[in-house]
């Protein structure tokens, strides 16, 4: 008893255990070190992979934005395509939801302009077998882009002219109204910042560009009508009715046929369509 008590009293923070200070101190001092080279580790391993496979992919993929305009162009085709398929749930919810002809068809517009847009990527990324291929690329999109811009208008016209005009709630002329401030807008940039790519593809996604942006300005205008028809002048409104869509038509139209016609011409100047 004495001896234990002789060392109770010797040792009163290691107790009956007979543990010095000393050994708890170099315990800690040892968890101490593990814990931080554990946690420099951690840190020299996270900012290896952020460096690995986040920094140093986006400062690649930055440099080659900057000095390929090629890639820049199918970089906006694709964000083009992404927001025209958000569109085309948008419409299509609305179609479902409202059981409308004029929704549907946007929705099926929209689609369809997303289809040609992927397209257009695909043949900037896949080599043409040689000019001819890729002026009949270029053609096929003026085909699609004059039926699909001819229908949407005609479906238009009847809608609003023949007592089926779409309603609109607020929140949804504010999707409307935000989307034709987009499309407008890219077209704007895109039309300036490829004036100086001289080549068919190029050329066919500013013309869908420029198509997509009319077309948004027309849904719009329809929106607004749908929303304050009510408290509006109905002369006025019937002649944005007739006037607008025609006005719009014709633009694409004169696009569509302008495509068509120079490569069925440049086609038969070389001898082989």
């Amino acid at each position: 008893m004495a001896d234990k008590k002789g060392v109770s009293d010797n040792n009163p923070i290691g107790g009956e255990m007979g543990q010095s200070p000393l050994v708890d101190a170099d315990v800690a001092q040892e968890f101490a070190k593990a814990a931080g080279w554990v946690v420099n580790r951690i840190r020299t391993d996270r900012s290896s992979f952020v460096e690995t496979v986040i920094k140093k992919p986006i400062r690649k993929f930055y440099q080659s934005y900057q000095d390929d305009p090629w890639l820049r162009a199918a970089t906006s085709t694709k964000m083009s395509a992404v927001i025209n398929l958000f569109f085309v749930f948008f419409q299509a919810y609305n179609a479902y939801r409202r059981q409308s002809l004029w929704f549907a068809a946007l929705s099926g517009y929209y689609a369809w302009l997303t289809f040609m847009r992927v397209n257009i990527v695909t043949y900037m990324q896949t080599m043409a077998v040689d000019g001819r291929e890729e002026l009949r690329r270029y053609r096929s999109c003026g085909i699609w882009l004059l039926m699909l811009t001819t229908v949407v208008m005609v479906l238009g016209i009847v809608s609003n002219r023949f007592g089926y005009r779409p309603s609109y709630t607020t929140p949804m002329l504010v999707v409307v109204a935000l989307f034709a401030f987009y499309n407008v807008t890219a077209s704007a940039i895109n039309l300036h910042k490829w004036r100086k790519l001289e080549d068919p593809l190029i050329s066919a996604s500013k013309a869908l560009s420029l198509s997509c942006a009319l077309v948004s300005v027309y849904s719009l205008q329809t929106a607004a009508i749908g929303r304050f028809a009510a408290t509006s002048n109905a002369a006025f409104i019937n002649f944005l009715n007739i006037a607008t869509p025609t006005v719009i038509f014709l633009i694409i139209a004169g696009i569509s046929l302008f495509i068509i016609l120079r490569v069925n011409w440049v086609l038969k100047a070389i001898g082989n369509d």
